[in-house]
């Protein structure tokens, strides 16, 4: 192969995954443009006064939400896996510092009456319902009696190795798991219309219900996608709060409907970890080659 072939190969391979990785970014914010705000942001009771303990924070202030997938014994690069000995490593770093986790119950008291948790909280939410979250990152949370939200795809329980079995979710719901919904097949919930948005968020939620014998009121949008439509089906549906992918910490301000959550990457070392659950405003670009492999592992793979 001559040389100029090899330069040009080399140029089209260097503009094929700067495409890739601009179109992560893209997906990625795509949501801080999206009008996000409901009615709900207008009537949520904020605190206005002075704290009685310096170990308790109200909901004028912002806490961190942690969004993480897919939990393998090792992860191959792809955005969406974070290796079993990475997520032990960062919940082990959350209970030496005496981080609290919150349960879906605590978050929404929190945010919606003003009821006060400890400064050092957060909220763990894992999405898709795979597998491995059970059998990773489930006994991990239960060694250190973490609090989680697991935001479940129903059409792919039960189905393959890849997904969780109900009877795994009943057990996590049993033991302190939230188990919530991710809708019934992970539709882009902007592109269908109201009806079908609405008997998409039902039958999800009937479905955990029935499993698990519990309510099932919170849901995370898949891709972080909504509109008006959305969040008017989650209100008829019986959802009192939604989960977004915006990649900030959450707080009041944009409502209930709109909860933001902070990507957790296997690009991340303990360091990055610790800058997202300590710092409101952390630096949100890490080590650029690495997340520019990931996404194209991610959109190629």
């Amino acid at each position: 192969m001559s040389k100029r072939i090899k330069r040009n190969a080399v140029i089209a391979a260097t503009v094929v995954i700067l495409f890739v990785c601009g179109l992560f970014i893209i997906n990625y914010y795509k949501s801080y443009k999206r009008i996000a705000y409901s009615k709900e942001a207008l009537t949520l009771k904020t605190y206005n006064g002075t704290s009685t303990s310096k170990n308790l924070i109200h909901n004028n202030e912002s806490i961190p939400v942690l969004m993480y997938h897919s939990i393998p014994d090792n992860s191959s690069g792809n955005i969406m896996e974070v290796s079993k000995r990475q997520f032990q490593e960062e919940m082990k770093y959350l209970n030496d510092k005496g981080y609290h986790t919150l349960s879906a119950d605590e978050f929404y008291d929190f945010i919606v009456k003003d009821k006060p948790v400890p400064k050092k909280s957060v909220l763990v939410t894992f999405d898709d319902g795979y597998e491995n979250q059970y059998k990773n990152a489930y006994p991990i949370l239960k060694e250190y009696k973490f609090h989680a939200i697991m935001f479940i795809i129903t059409d792919y329980l039960d189905k393959g190795t890849l997904y969780l079995k109900s009877n795994e979710l009943k057990t996590m719901s049993d033991n302190g798991i939230n188990i919530e919904s991710h809708t019934t097949n992970h539709a882009k919930l902007d592109k269908i219309s109201y009806k079908d948005q609405l008997h998409n968020l039902k039958d999800s939620k009937d479905i955990l219900e029935k499993i698990c014998d519990k309510a099932v009121r919170f849901i995370a949008y898949p891709y972080g996608y909504f509109n008006k439509d959305t969040v008017t089906s989650c209100q008829k549906a019986g959802y009192i709060m939604a989960f977004t992918t915006s990649g900030k910490w959450a707080n009041v301000n944009k409502g209930v409907y709109a909860i933001n959550r902070i990507y957790i990457f296997p690009q991340f070392n303990l360091d990055d970890f610790k800058d997202r659950i300590t710092d409101p405003n952390y630096g949100q670009v890490v080590h650029p080659i690495e997340m520019i492999k990931g996404a194209y592992k991610t959109f190629v793979k």
